[in-house]
């Protein structure tokens, strides 16, 4: 398990304060053991979902953090993001899209809509704490907006508000010091815009991923098989959205957090959240809309939903889920 902020810093300063917060906090847990296999080139995805092969014509990075400037070599980057705050016109159309959701005018709510389903991702964030709105006109569309993007990964898909750097021991958090980055390609030479970049990867990934559907007829006793194994040490990362209806709970729309409205199924979870467990007679844990924990035995995933087996009969539905593994470090 990863150790409490505050013992970190108290344990490693003043040589180490590079740790801070994107999207969620990151622990600086030492990793010596891990060794990432180089790519032959980096791959780099741009916010409209281009995609580019080459390399990088330097060989350090430069990352502002609080703690001061850092300057990383390039050969210890396992990925770079780039985060909102490089664009500052888009946090702002973000922004307003939003509040537009609630717009007492017809037409302003609906451009709204139409433009941050164009944003898709880049304004998930966004959206989701919209889907917690008491404006239910709000709160419909911005569910109906991430059910349109679909699951996405919490580290690699949803874009922070800083830039990130990962390296095989720790996460740095700042900005980025170049505003264009000069990428050689087999086409010959490119330069990128900051703000128009999203991920850098420089090593290959290691994750394995798989994104399946959990229907409302997959009842916590009769959960489906994911055909995704796991191995004891493996971290397990699982993001989930979509709605489920029960007609024995009045039609009621539950995402994959469930609702307290009803009372806990088997006296430990809430009505219509997402479970998991590893093997068919594995113990039952909580998934919800996002996990993110180490695997404590070997064998295969197993979803389902917190709710009565007669729900088979009566729901209707389903939640789009995507899984990640990484693979324990050897």
């Amino acid at each position: 398990m990863m150790a409490p902020m505050n013992q970190f810093l108290s344990s490693t300063l003043p040589a180490v304060l590079i740790i801070g917060f994107c999207c969620a906090a990151h622990a600086a847990t030492p990793a010596t053991s891990l060794v990432i296999k180089r790519a032959d080139a980096a791959h780099f995805t741009l916010r409209d979902g281009t995609q580019i092969v080459g390399k990088l014509e330097i060989k350090n990075v430069e990352v502002a953090t609080v703690y001061g400037v850092l300057t990383v070599p390039l050969d210890d980057v396992v990925r770079i993001r780039i985060g909102k705050k490089s664009d500052r016109e888009l946090k702002t159309k973000i922004d307003k899209f939003i509040t537009n959701l609630g717009s007492k005018d017809f037409a302003a709510r609906d451009t709204a809509t139409v433009e941050l389903a164009k944003l898709g991702r880049m304004a998930y964030t966004e959206l989701r704490k919209a889907s917690f709105s008491d404006d239910q006109e709000v709160k419909e569309r911005a569910n109906k907006l991430i059910d349109e993007i679909g699951a996405l990964d919490d580290e690699a898909d949803i874009p922070c508000e800083d830039d990130e750097i990962t390296t095989p021991t720790f996460t740095i958090v700042g900005a980025v010091k170049f505003e264009t980055l000069a990428i050689a390609t087999k086409f010959g030479p490119l330069k990128v815009v900051k703000k128009d970049l999203a991920v850098m990867s420089l090593a290959e990934p290691q994750k394995i991923s798989r994104t399946v559907s959990v229907p409302a007829r997959a009842t916590a006793g009769k959960m489906i098989a994911t055909g995704v194994r796991v191995k004891r040490g493996d971290r397990l990362v699982i993001n989930a959205n979509g709605t489920v209806s029960y007609r024995n709970y009045g039609g009621t729309q539950f995402t994959p957090e469930g609702s307290s409205n009803y009372g806990a199924w088997n006296e430990n979870f809430q009505i219509g959240s997402l479970l998991g467990r590893i093997n068919a007679g594995g113990p039952m844990f909580k998934v919800g809309e996002r996990y993110n924990d180490k695997v404590e035995t070997d064998g295969e995933l197993f979803l389902g939903i917190a709710t009565h087996d007669s729900g088979s009969t009566y729901g209707s539905g389903e939640f789009k889920v995507r899984i990640q593994i990484q693979p324990a470090t050897p």
